[in-house]
C-alpha cells in the first residue's frame, strides 16, 4: 500500500477514474510498509488479536459485500486471507471504512479473493465463500485477519475455523463445514483467483473505488486520513 495522491494534484475527474498518479513521497512509504508486513510475517500467530476491530451489528450483509445496496460509492478489495498487508488493512484502516463511511450508508465495500499465497489461501476462501451464503462473510474474514499466522504455515486449522465461526451471532457452524468442503465452492475459491488474474490485479491488498456504473479505479493508501480523501474524493464526484 501507499499514499493516494493529494486532490489538487490528480488529472481531471474522468481520467482520475482510471488510474491514481503516485507521488514520490509514496514510495518511500511504500518501502517502510513492505518491511512493516515482512515484519508481521516473520512474527506469525504471535501477533494474534483476540478482539474484534469493528462491528457489524446493524450494517446489511449481502454475501461478499458489506452495506447499503443504495450507497454511491463501492471501494473494492482483492485480498488473501495468508496476505500480511491485508491483515494490516483489516486492522488499521478497514474500521475507519466501517465506522465513517459504511454503516452511514455513503459507501458499501466488496471483498474478492485472490487467493495466491498457498494452501491456507484457498481453504481460507473456500471458508468465506460459505460464510457469505450465510450472509456472515464479514466477521469471519475480520476473524480470520486477527489470528493470522505466518505463510503456508497451516495456521488455519479446522479447529482454529470452529473457534471463531462459534463466536459469531448467526452462523451456523456444521452448514458452513459442509459447504466449504463441497466440490462446488472448491471450484469457486479457484475461480477467484482466475478472476483477479484476469482482472489484471498483481497483488494484495488491491482497492478500487467503483463511482455507480463508471470504470473502478485504484487508489492507494496507507492511513485512516488518506482514506478519508479518496472516499471524500469519491463522495464529491
Amino acid at each position: 500500500m501507499s499514499v493516494v495522491t493529494p486532490k489538487a494534484a490528480r488529472p481531471s475527474t474522468s481520467s482520475r477514474r482510471s488510474v491514481i498518479v503516485v507521488v514520490a513521497a509514496a514510495v518511500a512509504l511504500t518501502a517502510v510498509l513492505i518491511a512493516v508486513a515482512l515484519v508481521m510475517q516473520n512474527r506469525g500467530s504471535s501477533s494474534v488479536s483476540p478482539t474484534p476491530v469493528v462491528g457489524f451489528s446493524g450494517i446489511p450483509q449481502n454475501g461478499a459485500v458489506l452495506g447499503s445496496p443504495d450507497a454511491k460509492v463501492a471501494l473494492i478489495e482483492y485480498a488473501d486471507v495468508q496476505c500480511p498487508g491485508c491483515r494490516a488493512y483489516t486492522l488499521d484502516l478497514f474500521p475507519t471504512v466501517v465506522n465513517e463511511y459504511v454503516r452511514t450508508g455513503k459507501v458499501k465495500t466488496e471483498f474478492r479473493g485472490y487467493p495466491f499465497v498457498g494452501d491456507d489461501s484457498f481453504k481460507g476462501e473456500r471458508f468465506l465463500l460459505a460464510a457469505a451464503e450465510q450472509n456472515r462473510f464479514w466477521p469471519l474474514m475480520e476473524a480470520f485477519y486477527r489470528h493470522q499466522g505466518a505463510e503456508n504455515s497451516g495456521w488455519l486449522t479446522d479447529d482454529l475455523i470452529r473457534q471463531l465461526a462459534a463466536e459469531i451471532q448467526g452462523l451456523d457452524v456444521a452448514k458452513l463445514f459442509a459447504r466449504a468442503q463441497s466440490a462446488e465452492l472448491g471450484q469457486a475459491a479457484q475461480q477467484s483467483a482466475v478472476g483477479a488474474q484476469n482482472a489484471g490485479i498483481r497483488g494484495t491488498p488491491t482497492l478500487l473505488v467503483k463511482i455507480g456504473n463508471e470504470t473502478p479505479y485504484q487508489i492507494e493508501v496507507a492511513t485512516p486520513d488518506q482514506v478519508r480523501a479518496a472516499l471524500d474524493d469519491a463522495l464529491s464526484g
